[in-house]
């Protein structure tokens, strides 16, 4: 089959690629400029000249980046809702799009739960937990926290429960959607939940170093980190990062759609 990958220049979107290769299908990277005109069905009728299905696995955290207005509704709602109608117009029924297991009240999680109802019945709707991986940010981030012997996190967020995901997995389970004759949902989880706080402690005891002591951050020190990371985006943690790691982000069922089993968090590396 011949993909539309959107996003293949991140994190996920580049492993979707290499899975989409390594099963024989061709990976197509969207070129689609500019972004503000991702809500427009007709902008992307050309791209789709051709593909046998798609892949929506773009988005961000934060609303005001590259100053575009309302981002985040903009690439987790109207971008992936005008895709599936431009999808539908040219008889192409293979659509995965790629949202977020995340809870709370923020603008990012209410563009992911909004994307997802547009999208519903229309294409197949992947929820991850948090995705572990070569060329992750966030994976990256968890990776300096595990080589400090102190451990500075805000009480909730050494708490919040992940089922962390290898990349690898996810992009085997999204090309086998698209390979599924039906479209169908999958809360996208590795195979064990735990704590932010215990995922990094783990992450050291593969370096055989000891568990790191923990410094709880005061809430208004956190509160002011990430309105500083709003300000300065050089890596994930942001205002937003701190609402949704106040929630869990966990299911039950670790089915998966792809034939082999999944892989363990600690396998292989995290940057």
């Amino acid at each position: 089959m011949k993909i539309l990958v959107v996003g293949a220049g991140g994190f996920i979107g580049r492993h979707v690629c290499q899975a989409l290769r390594a099963a024989g299908h061709e990976a197509v990277p969207c070129r689609l400029r500019p972004v503000t005109q991702w809500d427009r069905p007709a902008a992307w009728a050309p791209g789709l000249d051709g593909v046998d299905g798609a892949v929506y696995a773009a988005g961000c955290l934060r609303d005001s980046a590259g100053g575009v207005a309302d981002l985040l509704d903009l690439l987790h709602h109207r971008a992936p809702a005008a895709l599936a109608d431009a999808c539908e117009a040219a008889g192409i029924r293979r659509l995965v799009h790629v949202s977020a297991l995340c809870g709370g009240v923020s603008a990012y999680a209410r563009s992911k739960h909004a994307g997802e109802v547009a999208l519903a019945g229309r294409a197949s709707v992947v929820r991850p937990s948090l995705v572990i991986g070569p060329g992750g940010v966030s994976s990256r981030m968890l990776e300096r926290l595990a080589r400090l012997p102190w451990l500075p996190l805000p009480a909730a967020v050494a708490r919040c429960r992940v089922q962390p995901i290898r990349v690898e997995d996810l992009a085997d389970g999204i090309v086998a959607l698209l390979e599924a004759p039906v479209a169908a949902s999958w809360v996208a989880v590795g195979p064990e939940a735990a704590s932010i706080a215990e995922w990094i402690a783990r992450r050291r005891g593969t370096r055989g170093l000891p568990a790191p002591r923990r410094l709880e951050l005061p809430g208004p020190l956190t509160r002011a980190s990430a309105r500083l990371g709003d300000l300065l985006p050089l890596g994930p943690w942001c205002s937003t990062a701190l609402e949704l790691l106040a929630h869990d982000s966990t299911q039950a069922s670790t089915a998966t759609p792809a034939a082999r089993p999944l892989r363990t968090v600690m396998e292989g590396a995290w940057t």
